[in-house]
């Protein structure tokens, strides 16, 4: 039988990620978070989870990423996922100079998630992202993450 209500998780999460965005390039660096996910059991395999994010992201130095997300997943194996990012990276200085908000950005992709075990979960993200909507914006990019996520449920 499922629970009727959800399940409230804490987060951290520790990657390495390859952002490839151009301009400016594509940037390569270590990303550090904490945040929560609100889960709730669909049947026994598939869960549906809100996520949010705070962190930050090392390629030059420490600029701050945040985010929420959608997630559906299958017994939290392999997810697919959709939501919003601001990503300091991605500010608007040198290259960036000339594009409207180059941090807002909305993406969608998949995560998988194979070793697992004690509220520990490693395993790999690729997302598609773009800018938010209007003129001027910076283009589409690609991320793919290596990622190790910690969780405790309160």
């Amino acid at each position: 039988m499922l629970a009727a209500s959800a399940i409230l998780w804490l987060l951290a999460d520790a990657s390495l990620e390859r952002l490839s965005v151009s301009p400016p390039g594509p940037q390569s660096g270590v990303v550090v978070g904490a945040g929560f996910a609100i889960t709730q059991p669909v049947s026994p395999s598939l869960t549906i989870a809100l996520t949010g994010r705070a962190g930050a992201a090392h390629v030059d130095d420490w600029r701050p990423v945040f985010e929420a997300q959608v997630e559906a997943s299958w017994r939290e194996i392999f997810g697919v996922h959709v939501g919003a990012r601001h990503d300091g990276r991605l500010r608007r200085d040198g290259a960036l100079s000339d594009y409207r908000d180059p941090t807002g950005r909305l993406f969608a992709g998949v995560s998988i998630m194979p070793l697992q075990r004690k509220g520990v979960a490693a395993g790999a993200v690729f997302d598609y992202e773009r800018a938010m909507p209007g003129a001027g914006r910076l283009p589409s990019g690609t991320r793919v993450t290596a990622v190790v996520r910690f969780r405790v449920r309160v």
